[in-house]
């Protein structure tokens, strides 16, 4: 139980790390983002970018927060929500972004 609550915890720090750096880039973590010159000016479109990106990022850290919760109650269930849940959540992104960069 332990092991599965260790991993719920550093999934949720680790996210939430990354999607507050994204957020406070201002713009710069565009070179993390498949498909982007590491050259490319930083723009409008970067910052809203990285702004969308990071929020997303940090709604995955939810995910295994349920599943902290969960596995208080069901050994490992919350773990593997999490995880299905997280694909989703990724996937989502996804077409989010495709679409943002389509528009603009």
């Amino acid at each position: 139980m332990f092991v599965f609550l260790c991993i719920d915890s550093m999934m949720v720090l680790l996210y939430l790390i990354i999607g507050i750096l994204f957020i406070r880039s201002n713009g710069r973590a565009i070179r993390y983002l498949t498909g982007h010159d590491l050259d490319e000016n930083i723009s409008n479109k970067s910052k809203e970018l990285c702004i969308i990106c990071g929020k997303q990022i940090m709604k995955w850290s939810l995910c295994f927060i349920i599943g902290f919760a969960i596995d208080l109650l069901w050994v490992g269930a919350g773990l593997i929500l999490a995880a299905i849940l997280n694909t989703v959540l990724i996937i989502r992104l996804m077409v989010l972004r495709d679409h943002f960069e389509k528009d603009k």
